[in-house]
């Protein structure tokens, strides 16, 4: 009797360690509000607040508008200032991997936005954390010889352009809660989705 406890106990130990070792880490958390625009000013940035909500689901705190970080952006970003200084500390790896798979320099950034009151697609039940300007689609780069490198168009390529855009999702996992692709479903067919959680997932 007592040997059968024992292995009882042996085996719902061992059931504990096996589930708590296929757990996924924590998502990254985001950049606290407070000492953000602080932080983005002390990194030499230019900003500038915008006209977002400031109640309702909608509402965003710290707005900000960013023509350029160390990037330019094709268009300036009306963002939220944690979302800014998640992308801010992600520019560097997203340069060194363009220049380690291209050979070039990134020199401009093209997105389709941060901020869009919205519910989230494919799912109208919940609202998009674009509707707090948390998230950031991004279309593509523009390299140093000025030709540009989209999700839509090379996404799939099996040279260099695939390779660095495929390169910038994996390395995004790791900076940001939620990472979207073309892998994930058609409404991600044209751009890299990254966003601050709360939910984590990473379909790179």
């Amino acid at each position: 009797m007592a040997a059968a406890r024992s292995l009882g106990r042996i085996l719902t130990a061992a059931a504990l360690a096996t589930l708590v070792g296929c757990a996924r880490e924590p998502p990254p958390s985001a950049p606290p509000v407070v000492g953000c625009l602080e932080a983005l000013r002390a990194a030499g940035l230019a900003v500038e607040p915008w006209a977002a909500p400031g109640s309702g689901a909608c509402r965003v705190e710290a707005p900000v508008r960013l023509a350029r970080t160390g990037l330019t952006f094709d268009r300036p970003l009306e963002t939220s200032c944690p979302l800014a200084l998640a992308w801010l500390r992600f520019e560097p790896e997203v340069r060194a991997i363009a220049r380690r798979e291209t050979g070039l320099e990134v020199v401009r950034v093209l997105h389709m936005g941060s901020h869009a009151c919205r519910r989230m697609t494919g799912n109208a039940g919940r609202a998009s954390l674009h509707a707090r300007a948390l998230a950031l689609d991004l279309a593509g780069f523009e390299l140093s010889d000025g030709s540009r490198v989209t999700v839509l168009e090379h996404w799939s390529d099996r040279g260099p352009r695939g390779r660095f855009l495929r390169a910038v999702a994996k390395a995004a996992c790791l900076r940001f809660a939620m990472v979207l692709t073309p892998k994930s479903d058609r409404f991600h067919r044209d751009h890299i989705h990254l966003d601050l959680g709360p939910f984590a997932g990473c379909d790179a």
